[in-house]
């Protein structure tokens, strides 16, 4: 592995986004990352053992020389493909005694174990976190959950749908005069996912420069209340309990998205925003309407303020017949706040994103090659790369034992046979 972790082991339970995601940047970052999945019951990212194999990666589809010659559900789903970049999967079944050995074994081994389960998980397996002191005294495990492992909610499960209203985050999102809403894309398993990683990191410097391991107990509610600090704040201070604003924003206009024209089958949409006099009279000229500046309710931003309505609607009219792209490339090459909507296949193709290597395509052995997000980060001396796929399930076991623990090909075989491990459905 390369890059500023190369060096570095984690022994990882994580599952679904907000765990692997953090591991998978430790991964990014060139930490040797085994993926510890449970046996019989797969990641839940990883979908149902018997969910149909989706069309776009049936055989055939972008297929490469190496395809793998057959196609299971378990190891397509592209979920779990695009958050375990970089790592290694091994599957033990933790509920029998040679799994929790296997796994015991493996600690010493490791600088680090992370894991997303309830907080009761770990304590019922045996290997919570003074548990695996008694076995490498330094250790970092890094427990990531909806609550926390402590408190009234400790035991209370949660995913990102249901972190976003509990953490108030849904207060905020929404239209004026609508409910509140969520994003609809989980977004607090990715808030929780990057305070993992910093978390981890943070706790490998401090055992470089102490010696000392530490236990990282991490909330979902609080990671994602972080986000929203301030209405938070505002609350607490004033009383007043921040309303919900659209698109808008609350010292500034304008400040939205609106429409334009169709970007081939798809609607276009472009978001502007003008936050100061000199951009507002930059707007205004490359719309071809300074009348608006002599307008009275759009003569300084308190007046815009108070006419956003009638200000959105000026905008949407002038904009409604603009080309995205080319409008987007004229306001902001003249100093105004303005960008291209787009929607998940267009950032795929993004030419910035691609030019600076963030986009990488990936070949995996069971769906072809596609791409996916990589590395976040450039670093000048210590180059982060991501160099493998997702792995499928139980891929590196046999060669993770042998290579970590000297379990030799019998021994394997026999773990294999008694169900300690194995990939796809137990029999």
């Amino acid at each position: 592995m390369t890059g500023p972790l190369a060096g570095y082991r984690g022994i990882v339970l994580t599952q679904a986004w907000a765990g692997s995601y953090a591991t998978e940047l430790l991964g990014m970052l060139g930490a040797e990352i085994i993926q510890v999945e449970f046996h019989g019951r797969p990641d839940s990212w990883r979908g149902a053992y018997d969910r149909p194999v989706p069309d776009a990666v049936k055989q055939g589809t972008g297929a490469g020389p190496e395809r793998h010659p057959e196609q299971h559900p378990w190891n397509v789903n592209h979920l779990y493909n695009a958050v375990n970049l970089n790592k290694q999967c091994i599957t033990l079944d933790l509920r029998h005694p040679d799994g929790i050995d296997v796994f015991r074994r493996l600690v010493p081994l490791a600088d680090f174990v992370a894991e997303n389960f309830s907080p009761r998980v770990l304590g019922n397996l045996g290997i919570d976190y003074e548990s695996l002191r008694e076995i490498k005294p330094d250790i970092i495990l890094c427990s990531l959950s909806a609550f926390g492992g402590s408190g009234p909610w400790r035991d209370v499960p949660g995913i990102g749908g249901t972190i976003e209203p509990i953490s108030g985050m849904s207060s905020l999102l929404g239209y004026e005069d609508g409910p509140p809403l969520n994003s609809g894309q989980m977004y607090p398993d990715a808030v929780a996912g990057l305070n993992g990683f910093a978390a981890i990191v943070t706790a490998l410097l401090h055992r470089e420069l102490t010696g000392e391991g530490q236990n990282i107990d991490l909330s979902m509610q609080e990671s994602n209340l972080a986000f929203i600090g301030d209405a938070m704040l505002e609350e607490r201070m004033t009383g007043n309990v921040r309303g919900r604003l659209g698109n808008r924003h609350m010292t500034f206009s304008p400040h939205g998205i609106y429409r334009t024209r169709d970007v081939g089958a798809a609607e276009g949409w472009l978001a502007l925003a003008a936050e100061s006099e000199t951009r507002w009279a930059t707007l205004c000229r490359i719309a071809g309407h300074d009348e608006w500046r002599a307008d009275p309710r759009f003569a300084d931003n308190a007046a815009r303020k108070a006419n956003e309505d009638a200000l959105d609607a000026e905008i949407s009219a002038w904009i409604a017949d603009e080309d995205r792209d080319a409008l987007a490339e004229r306001l902001s090459q003249a100093g105004v706040i303005a960008a291209p909507v787009l929607d998940a296949c267009e950032v795929a193709s993004d030419a910035a994103l691609r030019e600076r290597g963030f986009i990488v395509e990936i070949d995996h052995p069971e769906t072809g090659r596609h791409p996916h997000a990589g590395v976040p980060v450039r670093f000048s001396e210590t180059p982060a790369v991501v160099d493998r796929p997702a792995p499928l399930q139980g891929q590196h076991t046999q060669q993770v034992l042998e290579r970590l623990l000297g379990i030799q090909e019998d021994g394997y075989t026999d773990l294999l046979d008694r169900g300690v491990t194995g990939a796809g459905p137990s029999d």
